[in-house]
């Protein structure tokens, strides 16, 4: 298994942050990732607007994963609808 980090970027309202929140990770333990570490990192001012919205919440995750299933999480984590932006990359232990 190998160490993966995600940063997402939520909507700003409260109610679509937190539903984003549990569907990034339900995502990923139905996927076999075990979840090391997760931070809140505050809502914060976006460089540019994405989709009209000028504020963001931020979120990180550390989780442990198959390399083959990183892939399908990406490919999962592109439909969800609350994310703005999100990145993931694997952590070098």
């Amino acid at each position: 298994m190998r160490t993966y980090e995600a940063m997402c970027v939520f909507r700003a309202e409260d109610e679509i942050f937190k539903r984003g929140k549990d569907v990034v990770r339900e995502e990923l333990v139905k996927l076999g990732a075990s979840i090391v570490k997760e931070e809140d990192m505050g809502q914060r001012t976006l460089a540019y607007p994405i989709d009209n919205s000028h504020q963001a919440h931020y979120f990180y995750y550390v989780a442990q994963m198959e390399p083959s299933k990183a892939n399908q999480t990406e490919d999962a984590l592109r439909l969800k609808t609350e994310l703005l932006r999100f990145m993931m990359v694997r952590r070098d232990d």
